[in-house]
């Protein structure tokens, strides 16, 4: 029996890293990983504390190892580092901090904020003790993002935030959230707005459950009041929000896309939806895997998801190179979204009528209707399509801009919803 991890590329600190792996996973694990066993090395992880695993690993640099040691990791190089994370993924072991932290607000700060600002929020968000969310949208800012009203006034050394935001994903699980807010009223509207770090547990900070149409509670509504920010907590410059928060919504498109995931799980991300093995599998239980039309059906959507897995893989090849995602994210976005909605449609109509009512003790179709009306919100969610396909019209064709009257404008003499 081959050791897999025999072959990876060695880089400094990996027995390190292995003797600590030892001492977090059961002795069972590493048997499971080496004879290819999927199916127990999931069992195993049903029993393991994932948290604890990956604070631990987050502690000791390995969840960012290419972060310099203050700033929460080890000081390694790349290439250094993608081959510690390479024996992390195959091992299978978790080391991704839950929220947005890591995938989105990690490379914010690391671009964007000064030393003391990323020794003070880098460190408990790569280890997990701090998850994050995202404080962008508003009722009257959604699309149109730019047009936020929500405001932050500069009280010496402290920042006074009042606003609303809403859709915020998994608000009510998270310490820490990225905001954007108005600084400057009387710059024009992609002017005058700064990022910062919020601490959601701050006096001031209310938050209301917003349940959507598959009954889930995972967005929510946020108001702040009066809630005194620490300037240590801004992230970047004064009045340069607006290009900070593009480097977190290129991350945000290149994450919801699915560049930066190894392969897909049953049911398991954000997204929602089953993945095509299990549609497939439902069919030939169904009796209904040799009807023509239904093949027919599933060979499309086999087909879009391969092509689709080309692309992720492109693009992941870029972000392995060291380019910052670019309009590759919105164009896998944008894929990934429709082909999810596609293979969604078509589980529900090789369910046919038990679609539209089942039996109380029939525990698997509701599954598969929540998963369906989830991923109605997957062309919505980080960006609609029709936002996704202005970004490749002006950034991959070279179309002009959709024209703006009051371009230029203070944000306070433009007109709003």
């Amino acid at each position: 029996m081959v050791d897999p991890t025999l072959a990876l590329k060695d880089f400094p600190g990996r027995a390190e890293l292995e003797s600590l792996l030892l001492t977090l996973l059961p002795e069972s694990w590493m048997e499971a990983v080496r004879s290819g066993d999927e199916e127990a090395v999931e069992l195993l992880k049903e029993g393991l504390n994932k948290p604890v695993v990956v604070r631990t690993l987050g502690e000791a640099g390995w969840v960012a190892p290419h972060y310099a040691v203050e700033h929460g990791g080890r000081g390694l190089s790349r290439d250094d580092a993608v081959a510690a994370l390479t024996l992390l993924n195959v091992w299978d072991v978790p080391h991704v901090p839950g929220g947005s932290g890591l995938p989105l607000a990690a490379p914010t700060i690391e671009q964007w904020a000064d030393d003391d600002t990323k020794r003070h929020l880098l460190p408990p968000l790569v280890s997990g003790a701090q998850r994050w969310c995202q404080l962008f949208s508003e009722p009257g800012a959604g699309s149109d993002m730019a047009s936020l009203a929500t405001t932050a006034v500069r009280d010496g050394d402290e920042w006074v935030v009042n606003g609303q935001k809403v859709w915020t994903t998994f608000g009510h699980h998270s310490e820490r959230a990225m905001l954007i807010a108005r600084t400057d009223p009387d710059l024009p509207k992609h002017k005058g707005i700064t990022y910062f770090g919020l601490d959601m547990k701050a006096p001031g900070v209310e938050i209301r459950p917003l349940i959507n149409i598959a009954g889930q509670l995972e967005f929510n509504e946020v108001f702040l009041t009066d809630v005194r920010v620490p300037d240590i907590d801004r992230i970047g410059p004064v009045g340069e929000g607006w290009a900070a928060a593009m480097t977190t919504l290129g991350a945000e498109r290149h994450a919801l896309s699915g560049s930066g995931k190894k392969k897909r799980r049953a049911s398991d991300e954000i997204l929602g939806g089953k993945p095509y093995a299990e549609v497939e599998q439902m069919a030939v239980l169904r009796g209904i895997g040799g009807d023509p039309v239904a093949r027919q059906r599933l060979m499309n959507e086999y087909i879009a998801g391969r092509v689709l897995t080309m692309n992720l893989q492109r693009a992941r090849d870029r972000a392995a190179a060291g380019y910052a995602p670019g309009p590759e994210g919105s164009l896998t976005k944008i894929s990934k979204a429709a082909s999810n909605q596609h293979l969604q449609e078509v589980a529900i109509e090789l369910l046919g009528a038990d679609a539209m009512a089942w039996m109380p003790d029939d525990l698997e179709t509701p599954e598969w209707i929540a998963q369906f009306l989830r991923t109605r919100a997957n062309s919505i969610e980080g960006g609609t399509s029709e936002i996704q396909r202005n970004i490749i019209g002006e950034r991959v064709l070279g179309l002009p801009r959709e024209p703006d009257a009051f371009k230029g404008q203070p944000w306070r003499l433009v007109p709003r919803s």
